[in-house]
């Protein structure tokens, strides 16, 4: 039975409820994920039957000769099937679905509710376990001088340390100040502090008159327990937020407010430009700029829908309008979905005229003037890096372009905490969440090509296996290895692809001290000038590699090791032993000592230099 036999049998199989669907490839790896009201509909839709083939009649086509299989999952709403799908696409990633990319990472202000005595603070990680979010700002400078009047009014602290409560009779120099309240030494009790906490958050999401009517129902309390000090404190910290309303500008109430969205395309640069223009009480508050990549196929709504199911879910001040360039097909269930996380109506609304239309066609220019910028970074830069990654081809005579290089080093002081690293460049960059670390499991003793071959081999029983199905990870094919070494380590590397039985990565193994290259066209190696731009690029990944390395090397023998090659030489006590690793952490940068280095090592004896450098050079 045929692949489009199979597709035909899964197409009247799909029901007519809404839910998910998943395009799959020949390796069960998805390729593409879509929502739908009707599922039958949707994905039939792709599809138009003749008398002599199956083809797709959609943006999508041309991946059609790679889809293999068609999934699909069954949700009691397109409401549920929009956020299954939104939480997929994150998730999985598919080579052909559309990605926001924001220009920049906006900072937020963060609240820490699952402490005792929560912190707040600027922080550009969403990742915070417990943390309640408020932003994103666009002005940095002014949300933190913001932040500093919120915390000298609510005397809230921003440390990790001590643990509040632990404390007693030691403030540090915050309190003194009048900056924290100093939950840490029992200055303030939780319940006094968490009403501070919640007055920050009305200010916040912009409620300013529900903190000065709270704030004056505690002061008259306290005028009738005839306690006037507190009082007098409200009354200041009324004053403080009337004055903080008066000053700051990137705060607003969310009445009145409205967003325009609209957009630019490249096609044939595969990617789109999309402008936000935010409203605040009717006045303009801030434009803001993002890329969004694999446009070249998609409809004109379903740019804009892309972008609204990737951003808005992360905004917490949303604005109740949005006015967008066209409508979208499933702005009803975008709606609701973003009802149910904001707890407010969103209306979707395409102007026809009038203020509204010109706000959008200036954004449209924006988003023009974005994409053209962007378009001339990307072509400037993408040209230097490209035309040294084809000479570095064209010098060594590889079969790739080496677009994605990874490299490897081996670092090690005993056997029990050897190490291997991988960096990855990607066009001459690095892509730091491609780093991969390994422990080495099958060698003993101190032997380097043993141990760089089993890394590569580890490395490639992914592609072999096709275990992994993430785009861009150990899923992704390399086009060139680096090998941190010479000629025997280039040998082990190469024995690891043949045994593997791949034969379409490059390969060559760099040497330290003279940068001398090893590779299938020069066996005993070359050593081209270092300018080159392509020796800059394998220069800089062997060393990033062996940074790696060494990092996780240190975090090992920070974690567990108390052996070394230093123990059981007389006179070297743990102290003058994390002194000498401190300054040479791996074997190979012992070995490579003189006596003088080691006489030049704090609390080093000339007595002691000489018995670690005898011993050594027994190895």
């Amino acid at each position: 039975m045929t692949v489009r036999d199979n597709l035909k049998i899964t197409l009247n199989a799909i029901p007519k409820k809404p839910g998910v669907y998943f395009f799959r490839d020949f390796k069960g790896k998805i390729i593409y994920i879509g929502k739908a009201r009707n599922l039958f509909d949707r994905v039939k839709s792709y599809f138009i039957s003749s008398e002599k083939s199956w083809h797709l009649n959609h943006p999508i086509s041309f991946f059609t000769d790679k889809i293999h299989s068609i999934d699909f999952t069954v949700t009691d709403n397109e409401t549920e099937a929009l956020i299954l799908e939104s939480s997929l696409i994150k998730k999985n990633r598919p080579k052909y679905n559309v990605f926001l990319k924001d220009d920049k990472s906006y900072p937020y202000i963060a609240i820490t509710e699952n402490e005792k005595f929560p912190r707040v603070f600027v922080t550009r990680n969403r990742n915070i376990k417990g943390a309640k979010y408020f932003g994103p700002y666009v002005n940095v400078k002014n949300i933190k001088d913001t932040l500093e009047l919120l915390r000298r009014i609510f005397q809230i602290r921003d440390c990790k340390k001590p643990l509040p409560g632990k404390l007693r009779n030691s403030v540090c120099l915050n309190y003194h100040i009048k900056l924290c309240s100093a939950p840490c030494a029992g200055k303030i009790s939780e319940e006094n502090y968490r009403k501070n906490i919640d007055y920050i958050k009305l200010f916040l999401k912009g409620r300013d008159k529900k903190i000065i009517d709270g704030l004056k129902k505690e002061m008259e309390k306290y005028c009738a327990a005839l306690e006037f000090e507190e009082a007098n404190k409200i009354k200041n910290k009324i004053s403080a937020i009337n004055s903080l309303y008066t000053d700051q500008k990137i705060f607003f109430d969310i009445k009145d407010s409205w967003d325009v969205i609209s957009y630019a395309r490249d096609d044939d640069e595969n990617m789109s430009a999309v402008s936000l223009f935010n409203y605040k009480n009717g006045e303009f508050s801030a434009v803001n700029n993002f890329i969004i990549s694999n446009t070249r196929y998609s409809f004109e709504g379903e740019i804009i829908s892309g972008f609204i199911k990737n951003f808005y879910p992360e905004i917490d001040n949303i604005s109740p309008n949005i006015y967008i360039p066209c409508m979208i097909e499933d702005r009803s269930a975008i709606s609701e979905w973003l009802k149910n996380l904001k707890g407010k109506k969103i209306n979707f609304i395409v102007p026809k005229q009038g203020e509204k239309k010109d706000i959008m066609d200036m954004a449209t220019k924006n988003a023009r003037l974005f994409l053209e910028k962007k378009k001339f970074e990307k072509n400037l830069g993408y040209s230097k890096v490209f035309s040294g990654l084809v000479k570095m081809r064209d010098f060594f005579s590889f079969g790739n372009i080496p677009a994605r290089i990874e490299c490897f080093d081996i670092s090690n002081i005993l056997s029990s905490f050897t190490v291997g690293s991988m960096a990855v460049f990607v066009n001459g960059s690095s892509l730091n969440s491609n780093y991969r670390n390994f422990r080495i499991r099958s060698v003993e003793g101190q032997d380097d090509f043993a141990m760089i071959k089993e890394v590569v081999k580890r490395r490639l029983r992914y592609l072999v296996n096709e275990k992994i199905g993430i785009e861009d990870s150990f899923g992704t094919k390399p086009d060139l290895f680096v090998i941190d070494g010479g000629k025997a380590q280039y040998n082990s590397a190469k024995q690891a692809l043949k045994e593997a039985g791949i034969n379409n990565i490059d390969i060559v193994s760099l040497a330290k001290k003279e940068e001398r290259v090893f590779c299938e066209k020069y066996p005993s190696g070359i050593v081209p000038d270092k300018n080159l731009e392509f020796m800059k690029i394998l220069i800089r990944i062997r060393d990033e590699a062996h940074r790696f390395a060494l990092d996780y090397h240190r975090k090992l023998r920070g974690k567990g090791m108390t052996v070394s090659v230093l123990d059981g030489i007389k006179g070297i006590g743990e102290k003058k032993k994390n002194n000498i690793l401190a300054k040479y952490p791996t074997l190979e940068d012992l070995k490579g000592c003189s006596l003088e280095d080691f006489t030049n090592i704090r609390g080093l004896a000339y007595k002691d230099a000489l018995n670690i450098y005898n011993s050594l050079n027994r190895y």
